[in-house]
């Protein structure tokens, strides 16, 4: 959210600039990862960047506004992501949390998603949505399997898909995996396997007749 007034020209700072958003963007979503949302500062968030509180203000107009700027700042670096490697599975899980910037951006989509805010039901929303979209369209060459009901269908696959990331401590001590890449890289196959083939191997028939419990007589 950036300033519009009309002699915001006349008082800009020579550090105002679109890559200085980007750095101001950078280094909030690393602040707000760290610390959390209701801890983090702006004047923390202008130290890490090295530039003035007044200019985080500037570009973004209040705290909430940069947490929105994050919020979909992260969202669409995570999606782009997913985007690019989805033919490569293990390997793609591998290199997104190889890649510092990618983990401090799931870092904060963690934090946002157990946030009890707004802004973290906005964040599960997005995603949802994300998905229910590439239930009806398609993504990156998969087609999918369409219920009747494609928004619960939608929120059962996103569940999925975020718990690895929210239960990631969990994971680590029960697989006794090192860290977050090695846990991902581990159940990125089965997850996969899980989407194109499912889990059941034989449908218990219902049509059979229950047996009689002893002593019992049919009637």
């Amino acid at each position: 959210m950036r300033s519009t007034s009309s002699d915001s020209t006349s008082r800009r700072s020579p550090n105002s600039s679109p890559e200085t958003a980007e750095k101001i963007l950078s280094a909030a979503v690393a602040e707000f990862a760290r610390h959390g949302f209701t801890k983090t500062t702006i004047r923390a968030v202008a130290a890490a960047a090295e530039v003035s509180p007044g200019l985080v203000i500037h570009h973004f107009g209040s705290k909430e506004g940069l947490r929105s700027a994050c919020d979909d700042h992260v969202f669409e670096a995570i999606t782009d992501s997913k985007a690019k490697n989805a033919g490569y599975a293990a390997m793609a899980v591998q290199m997104m949390f190889d890649d510092p910037k990618m983990t401090t951006a799931l870092d904060y989509l963690i934090k946002s998603l157990l946030d009890p805010s707004d802004h973290g039901q906005r964040y599960f929303d997005h995603y949802v949505n994300l998905v229910e979209s590439y239930i009806t369209e398609g993504f990156a060459g998969y087609t999918f399997r369409q219920s009747e009901d494609t928004r619960g269908q939608a929120a059962t696959i996103a569940v999925m898909a975020l718990a690895p990331s929210l239960l990631d401590q969990r994971l680590r001590a029960n697989l006794g995996t090192a860290d977050t890449t090695a846990t991902m890289t581990r159940l990125a196959p089965h997850l996969l396997d899980l989407y194109q083939h499912g889990v059941l191997e034989t449908i218990a028939d219902d049509s059979a007749p229950e047996e009689s419990a002893p002593g019992e007589e049919e009637p």
